[in-house]
């Protein structure tokens, strides 16, 4: 990566509304990116020190909803007026991104735009790091939106899918020793259910989408009014605004009328600017506490406050001082909230959703 796109590199988090599957730690004022549902540290933690190891922290622009200055608190310093852009609603991805990239260019003409989700999880730091600075540099050198792929390993219906083509050259300085290889792309797909997923995968073409991606603000503005006009026309007169008094109330004008849509779905499925560059750094998008499973394994006898008897497979996250005892079961997931317990089958985590609008229907929004 040159100097000239050190200087002129914007790290964007996206910390938006949750899905609420990790209830009941999840709730509608702490979502899924506060939560820490790997035991690794919370999600945004983990995606602002991602950001912080390739750009300095007054390049960083947090997106998060109404909730975040109080779960911020114990974050640090470094979210003020500045770099700390406030949804009134949660619109997408595709809002937020313009939010991001309307303050940014009043900031800086040249930037480049570097998207970071703060719903994901990565095992090897430094691998993704180097990976990130490569997709900055393509960027930076390329007419070219260029989205983080990760090795497909298995169906899964919670993730986008590209379809790789013809494989392109990277810029041989900027090319750390690894995996990460730079294609053309067919097709993005927001999400796919398992059927397709299935065929995906035997295809061997198709790679997952991290969500990750960088760009140059001016070609992100450039493909924001070819394919979303109206969304860009807001991005404009938000961009007039940035870092003035008026912000505030014109995002939320804007806001009150927009509708929800992903940055996949109105953007990277349309255009023919979108590359993708693939690297491999313990990446996992987990989205059910299934997922975690995957990630961490069950909880064992070897917890001080968990007691398993003639019990196996149990997943059990709790509050501490909280003593959890199985006796002649497997196979469970259970999470303590404290005011509310959540106990199910592994495998039907999923059902969640339904589960909090049953609670819902019966008026017990206090847990929700």
């Amino acid at each position: 990566m040159t100097s000239h796109t050190e200087n002129h590199l914007y790290a964007v988090v996206i910390a938006g509304v949750g899905t609420r599957m990790f209830w009941p730690l999840e709730r509608e004022a702490r979502p899924m990116p506060f939560l820490d549902p790997a035991d690794m540290g919370s999600l945004l933690s983990g995606a602002l020190h991602r950001a912080e190891g390739i750009v300095p922290r007054e390049h960083i622009v947090l997106v998060a909803g109404l909730h975040a200055k109080s779960l911020l608190e114990g974050v640090g310093e470094l979210y003020s007026e500045h770099n700390l852009l406030i949804e009134p609603v949660w619109r997408g991805t595709a809002a937020s991104v313009a939010l991001a990239a309307a303050h940014v260019r009043k900031l800086d003409a040249e930037a480049v735009l570097l998207v970071i989700p703060a719903d994901h999880v990565v095992h090897d730091e430094e691998a993704c790091e180097a990976v990130l600075r490569l997709a900055a540099a393509v960027a930076s050198g390329r007419e070219a939106m260029v989205v983080v792929g990760i090795e497909a390993l298995r169906p899964e219906t919670g993730c986008g899918y590209i379809q790789k083509g013809a494989e392109l050259p990277l810029p041989e300085p900027e090319t750390p020793e690894g995996s990460s290889h730079l294609y053309a792309v067919r097709t993005v797909v927001e999400k796919a259910d398992y059927a397709t997923a299935v065929d995906f995968i035997s295809s061997g073409d198709f790679c997952w989408n991290s969500g990750i991606f960088v760009t140059r603000v001016d070609l992100l503005l450039h493909e924001f009014s070819r394919w979303i006009p109206e969304l860009y026309r807001d991005l404009l007169s938000l961009s007039e605004v940035a870092r003035t008094r008026d912000f505030k109330r014109v995002s939320a004008e804007v806001y009150a009328w927009l509708h929800r849509q992903s940055i996949e779905s109105c953007l990277m499925e349309k255009s023919k600017r979108v590359v993708v560059l693939t690297g491999e750094f313990g990446w996992a998008a987990p989205c059910t506490w299934d997922d975690i499973i995957r990630l961490k394994g069950t909880s064992g006898g070897d917890e001080k406050e968990v007691v398993l008897l003639e019990s196996e497979g149990v997943f059990v996250r709790k509050p501490p001082g909280r003593v959890v005892c199985c006796i002649g079961v497997s196979g469970l997931i259970v999470v303590d909230a404290g005011d509310a317990l959540l106990i199910c089958c592994r495998g039907e985590a999923g059902r969640v959703p339904g589960l909090l609008e049953e609670l819902k229907r019966r008026g017990m929004d206090e847990v929700l």
